[in-house]
């Protein structure tokens, strides 16, 4: 009897990886290399590049593709490689760094692959069984298989409603998962992966994925464009420290190329530091106030990207920030 059972749930797996695998992409990223201490570059084209793997989920015709935030937020090229071996271009369309999910836009879908669909919000349960499907270490198409072991609430965000959720699981996630789907045995997508805790930086069991319901309402919210700067929210004491009287602002570390701040002509910076424990690029631009409204903490960023997301085409937006010192503004119409 316990046979049959067992059998049963194998075939059943394997139906659902021939069917869902398709759609399962593999992203090669092409981004800007995190800071080094130390080092300076004098212009953006000196920065370092780097390439980085990850994955992610079709989950329409068109071509939008749901995965990890970190995996693309720096991005400056993106490749897509689906599972018949075609490649295929692709650009950010929107990225939400606080929940660690972003959507991309691919050029070209191949005709026999069908968009992977969303599990209903909720539609899951400690126990049960999930099928995570990736790219472990470049290792393409890997399936492994585990349980829904916890769901973990965060905290609220700042400036919005939103209580982002993890479902942790202990389905094997390695480098290279970061951003493919986890799955329900009847093939929906339960959560995008994320990250796992780990002291050897190998899968030890712990890992977490974004949950449905947070992807559901991240884009029911309508998350908005991606403005292209990799920004560092600055504190009082931060500000006065690099001679920004106003006291606040948003440090522009690095500018995407091709993106609404690259259009505007915002600067990154060029002379790596660490604040911290963190790796900051200094030099760049201090955005202050964006269509009115001053950026003081994080919830007046969150703000300030919500009312962005409300206007309209032909609406002209204000930008005034700090270069070199000096107070400068710019202004872009809405296309």
């Amino acid at each position: 009897m316990y046979g049959n059972v067992i059998q049963a749930a194998e075939n059943s797996i394997q139906k659902l990886y021939k069917t869902v695998n398709p759609a399962v992409v593999e992203l090669h990223v092409q981004s800007i290399a995190a800071p080094k201490a130390g080092q300076v570059s004098y212009s953006a084209d000196q920065a370092e590049k780097s390439t980085s793997l990850g994955s992610g989920a079709l989950v329409s015709k068109e071509g939008r593709i749901l995965t990890a935030a970190h995996v693309v937020d720096k991005a400056t090229a993106i490749e897509v490689v689906f599972s018949n071996g075609s490649k295929s271009t692709g650009h950010v369309v929107w990225i939400e760094p606080l929940i660690d999910l972003a959507m991309i836009q691919v050029s070209k879908v191949p005709s026999a692959v069908k968009p992977l669909v969303l599990a209903k919000a909720k539609n899951y349960q400690v126990g049960e069984q999930v099928v995570v499907i990736g790219a472990p270490y470049g290792v393409s198409h890997s399936l492994s298989v585990g349980y829904l072991s916890g769901i973990r609430d965060g905290k609220k965000i700042p400036g919005s409603n939103l209580v982002p959720r993890l479902l942790q699981t202990d389905a094997a996630i390695n480098m290279g998962n970061s951003g493919g789907p986890m799955f329900n045995l009847n093939g929906e997508i339960v959560g995008i992966v994320s990250h796992i805790l780990s002291k050897t930086g190998g899968s030890n069991g712990l890992g977490f994925v974004v949950s449905v319901d947070t992807i559901h309402d991240v884009i029911n919210g309508d998350p908005g464009t991606f403005s292209g700067f990799i920004p560092f929210l600055l504190n009082k004491e931060q500000s006065y420290a690099l001679n920004n009287a106003a006291g606040h602002g948003m440090l522009i570390q690095h500018v995407i190329p091709g993106t609404l701040a690259d259009k505007l002509g915002f600067k990154g910076g060029n002379i790596n530091v660490v604040i911290g424990h963190t790796p900051v690029l200094l030099g760049g631009d201090i955005l202050l106030e964006v269509a009115g409204y001053t950026i003081t903490d994080l919830a007046s960023a969150i703000m300030m990207k919500q009312k962005l997301a409300g206007y309209s085409k032909g609406d002209k937006v204000n930008f005034k920030f700090l270069r070199n010192g000096a107070l400068k503004e710019v202004s872009w119409v809405i296309e």
